[in-house]
């Protein structure tokens, strides 16, 4: 641990190393309750899906050679014999000259090489007419065309989307090995704060860094999320701290200055605290660090809403990523073009801007929101991503920039 600012890439490779020691803990889940967490070892699908080839029409089944040399004058001709369902246990084989009635998804019986859909079709009493030639395989689905058996469907370290989870089931697999989520908790530090959802207080203000932190918590896969206000006293921080024993992580904001007000960083140490770093080379959160006891990481925030909103982005929803058990921090930098070069950081140092992004050809334009005197709420609201910008740059350069994928906008329809 240093008393020197570290920069962010410094801070958050501490962070890795510390969490890379302490990994989480897996639990196995149905997929039926697995959406949104950690896959915590590769799965490969247990069979192939679908089993046999299937028709993907409504109509026939029959051989395309029975179909040879058709025409509008002379009509092949197949005798129609029972009906083919997805639910169908047993598919009889057809004799030359026959065609059977399928509904999609429906088996493909033996004897048969493609299907016709019930609309280029032709029936007059039972037999079945066709006008022109049919391939093989037409619409057909192979064996193994929705998935193979053995095909990776995800790996370690990425997430159960809804299409994984989907691809599991039907390829076999109804159990599977997921990473614990991290046990979070939020404190908002302050004497003039009030709690969320209960009756305003005459001289306070809502702890709205507890919606802030907790918030973007959750859109990163963080489920549960305990959130709650703290006296500034350092008695009544390190008692909270240590009430936490539980947490893998805890966010605290306010109290990291260098005021005699600000008991964050002692507070801390009281509670059995180790910092791993104190402070950054960034603005804003100049005053951000992080400390550990045993597998339990702080982050500890200013009360700063708009340094909250970019160090969670820039410091702790990475390392919650990797808590979670992600093997890449969510989201990662990209690059853009600012149409504008914000102001330089002082050496050594990184500023975040908040701005708005647009794709231009086969890149991204960046427009920073540099209007110092409009309202820093609505830097927040609109801001599609930080762009991190040093003392080097120079003007048209590429910049690295944090996306914040929950501030996309479509269109309106209004």
């Amino acid at each position: 641990m240093t008393d020197q600012r570290i920069s962010r890439d410094l801070a958050l490779e501490h962070i890795r190393h510390h969490i890379k020691a302490h990994p989480p803990g897996t639990q196995g889940a149905q997929v039926t309750e697995a959406l949104g967490l950690v896959c915590a070892r590769d799965l490969f699908a247990a069979r192939s899906t679908p089993p046999m080839p299937k028709s993907n029409v409504d109509g026939f089944a029959l051989d395309s050679q029975a179909t040879l040399g058709a025409t509008a004058e002379r009509p092949a001709s197949l005798d129609i014999v029972g009906e083919i369902r997805p639910s169908s246990s047993t598919v009889p084989p057809l004799r030359p000259g026959q065609a059977a009635a399928m509904l999609t998804g429906g088996q493909m019986p033996a004897g048969a090489d493609c299907a016709v859909a019930f609309e280029d079709a032709e029936v007059q009493g039972g037999t079945l007419l066709l006008t022109r030639e049919l391939q093989p395989g037409l619409h057909v689905c192979p064996a193994g065309c929705d998935i193979k058996a053995g095909s990776r469907i995800v790996r370690r370290g990425e997430e159960f989307t809804p299409a994984v989870l989907a691809a599991l089931a039907v390829s076999g697999i109804l159990k599977v090995e997921a990473y614990e989520p991290p046990k979070t908790s939020v404190v908002a530090i302050g004497n003039e704060l009030s709690a969320l959802g209960g009756t305003e207080e005459t001289g306070r203000m809502p702890a709205d860094n507890l919606l802030l932190a907790a918030g973007l918590l959750r859109l990163r896969g963080v489920g549960q999320v305990h959130s709650d206000i703290c006296a500034n006293g350092l008695e009544h921080i390190a008692e909270r701290l240590r009430e936490l024993s539980g947490c893998d992580c805890i966010v605290t904001t306010g109290g990291t200055g260098p005021g005699q007000r600000d008991f964050i960083l002692r507070a801390s140490g009281l509670a059995g605290f180790t910092p791993l770093f104190n402070g950054v080379a960034l603005t804003p959160g100049k005053s951000f660090f992080a400390a550990v006891r045993g597998r339990t990481m702080l982050f500890a925030l200013p009360g700063t809403p708009w340094a909250v909103f970019a160090l969670m982005h820039a410091l702790v929803l990475p390392a919650v990523c990797w808590m979670r058990g992600r093997t890449l921090p969510v989201p990662s930098p990209v690059l853009a073009r600012p149409l504008v070069m914000p102001p330089l950081a002082q050496p050594g140092w990184e500023k975040l801007v908040p701005c708005t992004i647009v794709p231009h050809g086969s890149e991204l334009q960046a427009d920073p929101l540099l209007d110092r005197t409009r309202e820093t709420r609505r830097d927040m609201i609109e801001a599609q991503g930080l762009l991190i910008v040093s003392g080097l740059e120079e003007p048209g350069e590429l910049l690295p920039m944090i996306p914040i994928w929950e501030h996309r906008r479509g269109h309106r329809f209004d």
